[in-house]
């Protein structure tokens, strides 16, 4: 018989402290996210004791969580593999029946489902980046978006920059891991990556020109950086979906992105960091970059880069084996 007394937000507090150690901060606070909801079913459901919590109550939370949140295939799988997790970590205090994470609904995807598909095409981040230089030269959104697309760099990265992780006269930037601001993969996410001539310059005269002198509350000095210190993930999220609506590069649309970026979420066209990351990598591989190339400059395994970035078909995989194999 489970031990009787924690009540799921307890039971929630108890497991997020006991990951700490070996979850990164912003998987911790997606646990918390995903959890959250599961306290609240609880709530409405006059569960105050998680001693008492049956299997056909799992069923029917899982139920609820589906159509309560809209959620899709993928964020189902999520939220279903955070419980599950928390549910054995209460089997092993004590505090639930055993076994009672197998009634947790699995949730089984193909490989095409596993995939986001949404990517920032190559000639879309041209025009992005021929409209930030032409209206926007040098401005924060501006290097943001270069970075971003240019070297394949994930939020995390891109904030932890330092203005002195910038080598210009060497041209390149150092991703590095420090307090306040941790990269996804830890001190293995740390690498050097290589800039042109023409992206250097640009990150000069931004430095020069249009960067806030600011310290963030480290004593360090953000290089993306905004009056209030080290710009905020939100912010650079909200960036994203507004240079990649369709209105910034001056195509005719019905949304008003441009005169309300913060909701600019909303727009169908509009993508998040990620799609410009994914972008990018199977930009560089369409160019002919090898993949342990792109793999290393992104920070990325090589069976990860298959399987989740490479939007590549299988005939441009050919046609690109062919171009090595002409010459043998």
């Amino acid at each position: 018989m489970p031990n009787p007394g924690l009540n799921p937000d307890q039971a929630k507090t108890t497991y997020l402290e006991s990951r700490k150690t070996d979850l990164r901060e912003s998987t911790l606070k997606s646990h918390h996210y995903r959890l959250k909801h599961f306290v609240r079913w609880c709530e409405l459901n006059g569960i105050t004791d998680v001693s008492t919590i049956t299997r056909p109550e799992i069923d029917d939370y899982a139920n609820w969580r589906r159509h309560d949140g809209d959620l899709t295939k993928a964020s189902m799988k999520g939220q279903m593999d955070t419980l599950r997790v928390f549910l054995k970590f209460l089997e092993r205090i004590g505090a639930v029946e055993p076994d009672l994470h197998e009634a947790v609904p699995k949730v089984s995807m193909s490989p095409s489902e596993e995939r986001n598909d949404r990517i920032v095409p190559a000639d879309e981040a041209r025009e992005i980046l021929e409209t930030l230089d032409r209206y926007h030269y040098a401005s924060v959104r501006h290097i943001w978006f270069l970075l971003a697309w240019r070297t394949s760099a994930r939020i995390s990265s891109l904030r932890a920059l330092d203005v002195e992780d910038y080598h210009p006269e060497e041209e390149y930037i150092y991703y590095r891991e420090r307090d306040g601001t941790k990269l996804k993969n830890g001190v293995q996410g740390e690498r050097p990556v290589a800039l042109s001539e023409e992206t250097c310059t640009i990150l000069d005269d931004y430095l020069k020109h249009n960067r806030v002198e600011v310290e963030d509350q480290h004593g360090r000095n953000p290089f993306i950086s905004s009056p209030h210190g080290r710009v905020h993930r939100n912010t650079m999220r909200r960036w994203s979906y507004q240079l990649t609506c369709p209105s910034f590069r001056g195509e005719s649309t019905e949304c008003d992105c441009n005169t309300n970026s913060k909701q600019a979420y909303c727009c169908d066209d509009t993508v998040s960091p990620h799609a410009i990351r994914r972008g990018s990598i199977t930009h560089f591989l369409r160019e002919g970059l090898p993949e342990k190339v792109v793999s290393d400059r992104a920070n990325v395994s090589e069976d990860v880069l298959d399987k989740h970035y490479d939007s590549r078909s299988k005939l441009e995989k050919m046609n690109q084996r062919r171009a090595f194999l002409d010459n043998i």
